[in-house]
């Protein structure tokens, strides 16, 4: 018989509470039948609900390792609180009756073995005649070409915007912040199919704002050791945190102004060459451009048969945006290549998605898919499905073998990612360091040549700093191999890392999870 223990029903459930609605299910001796196949690939039931018909509910195994959820219920959470609590029913051992599939599920099968071979056939033949040219409908492209002259006008909209501001001055402008028009402008943006800059233009109105916010600066202030804010007082005598926010303010216009030339030039030359589709230009999203898997796949960006280990994972909240970030950081175990994954959750919907968490072992990918990014950066990447796998010590060695031998090694690749106008300012790093202590009030890692990097979180959460000094053993500390992110620190003006895990010969110590 299958079961599920409480981790895998909670990592696959979409909040806590459909986790305890599912268990109160269980318990409460909703489920008046229980049944399941007799090739065991189906586990399926009817639940009492608030109508008076009962919900039929079911989970299908037919894929190994991938269970397709069911249920004849209205709700929008997915799995919902019935599927939860038919897991729960499993990890309790009830008694499940044996019974024929019913063919509604055997119909269901059918549809997706057909859809998912149209798709590999597909595959075959793109395979066997990778220059045939992708056809197009006459609407479609006629669509996306219309498309691409709006986000033209748009850009001559941003650029008569950013005159005004860089005219008159943007600290000038940080006292008219609020004014309507820049929050309007901020609007039609979007209108003109140009959600990304739209994004950017929103940050650097935000970063105005901040300007005159005194409880935000007393907070940066209170976030650095006094000797640093020593400093900028020499540095900036009138009013060196003003300084520093309009500094930031600046570094996202600049990101308005790169992107409104090169992606003026990028979308002429598109109409210019009759060619409307997505390319690898990373131009295309950022202007707000979201890609499928199978476009990614067309263009080249995909990898067979990749084992892939997790060796960070964080969730985040952007304000901007009203979304929660959900993000691991993972390593190929073939190239030791370090990307990451991105699931995205907006506010408004946050009891509908299934969010992301922590992944403790293996995970073997038969089509991993890359989205286009600057050489040497780490690449966003995805996948359809996946086979979960123990990590053993064998991998463990490995990814340390991938290591950066000393921190110089990282540190100027690092610089030239960080410093790319469309830098999102972070950059995993594996490497080795002899041990990790503190210099005065910093922390820092240092190499076996006595070179040191500054250790510092990239936002408020500093459970990762706070976790590195409160490990259970000093050896922890000492010539290891540690994981980070690389970021550039505006107000100290260098590279830092915060650190996220360390790896010794046998273990992945998650410093946060």
């Amino acid at each position: 018989m299958r079961t599920f223990d409480e981790q895998a029903i909670v990592s696959i459930a979409p909040n806590a509470n459909a986790v305890s609605n599912g268990r109160k299910l269980s318990s409460g001796n909703s489920f008046v039948k229980r049944m399941k196949s007799t090739d065991d690939s189906l586990y399926f039931g009817e639940c009492k609900g608030s109508g008076k018909s009962n919900y039929n509910v079911s989970i299908d195994f037919e894929k190994e390792g991938e269970p397709v959820f069911r249920c004849s219920c209205p709700s929008r959470q997915f799995p919902c609180k019935h599927a939860i609590g038919l897991m729960f029913e499993m990890k309790e051992g009830k008694n499940f009756e044996t019974a024929e599939i019913p063919q509604d599920i055997l119909d269901k099968r059918e549809k997706i073995e057909a859809r998912e071979k149209k798709k590999a056939e597909k595959e075959i033949e793109k395979e066997q005649n990778p220059d045939k040219p992708k056809k197009t409908s006459a609407a479609s492209k006629a669509a996306k070409t219309k498309k691409i002259k709006k986000q033209l006008e748009g850009l001559d909209l941003l650029k008569d915007v950013m005159g005004q501001i860089t005219g008159s001055g943007v600290a000038a402008c940080a006292d008219k912040a609020f004014d309507k028009k820049y929050d309007e402008l901020a609007k039609q943006l979007g209108d003109y199919y140009l959600p990304g800059v739209q994004i950017i233009f929103k940050r650097f109105l935000k970063s105005l704002r901040t300007i005159k916010n005194e409880a935000f600066i007393k907070e940066i202030m209170n976030d650095y050791p006094k000797s640093y804010i020593d400093e900028l007082r020499n540095d900036y005598p009138n009013d060196y945190v003003e300084e520093y926010l309009l500094s930031l303010a600046v570094k996202e216009l600049t990101k308005l102004r790169y992107i409104e030339k090169r992606a003026r030039d990028y979308l002429n030359k598109k109409l210019e060459s009759d060619s409307t589709d997505p390319d690898d230009n990373i131009l295309y999203e950022a202007l707000g451009g979201v890609w499928k898997l199978e476009e990614l796949g067309e263009i080249g960006l995909k990898k067979d048969n990749v084992s892939i280990v997790e060796l960070s994972f964080m969730s985040e909240y952007d304000d901007v945006k009203a979304e929660y970030i959900d993000k691991g950081y993972w390593i190929d175990l073939d190239t030791g290549d370090i990307n990451y994954t991105a699931n995205y959750c907006p506010l408004k919907a946050k009891k509908y998605i299934q969010r992301d968490d922590s992944f403790f072992g293996k995970k073997f990918i038969e089509k991993l898919y890359f989205y286009p990014a600057n050489e040497g950066e780490n690449r966003r990447i995805r996948y359809e499905s996946s086979r979960d796998e123990d990590l053993d010590i064998d991998d463990i060695r490995k990814i340390r073998s991938f290591a950066k031998k000393s921190i110089s090694e990282f540190l100027k690749p690092a610089k030239n990612i960080l410093k790319a106008t469309l830098s999102d300012n972070a950059y995993g790093v594996l490497f080795e360091f002899a041990k990790i202590g503190t210099n005065g009030s910093d922390v820092v890692a240092e190499d076996k040549e006595g070179k040191q990097v500054l250790l510092r979180a990239m936002t408020k959460d500093k459970t990762a700093m706070d976790a590195t000094f409160g490990l259970p053993s000093k050896d922890y500390l000492k010539n290891q191999v540690l994981f980070g992110l690389a970021h550039y620190d505006s107000m100290l003006k260098q590279i830092c890392v915060e650190p996220r895990s360390i790896i010794t010969e046998n273990e992945i110590l998650r410093l946060a999870y």
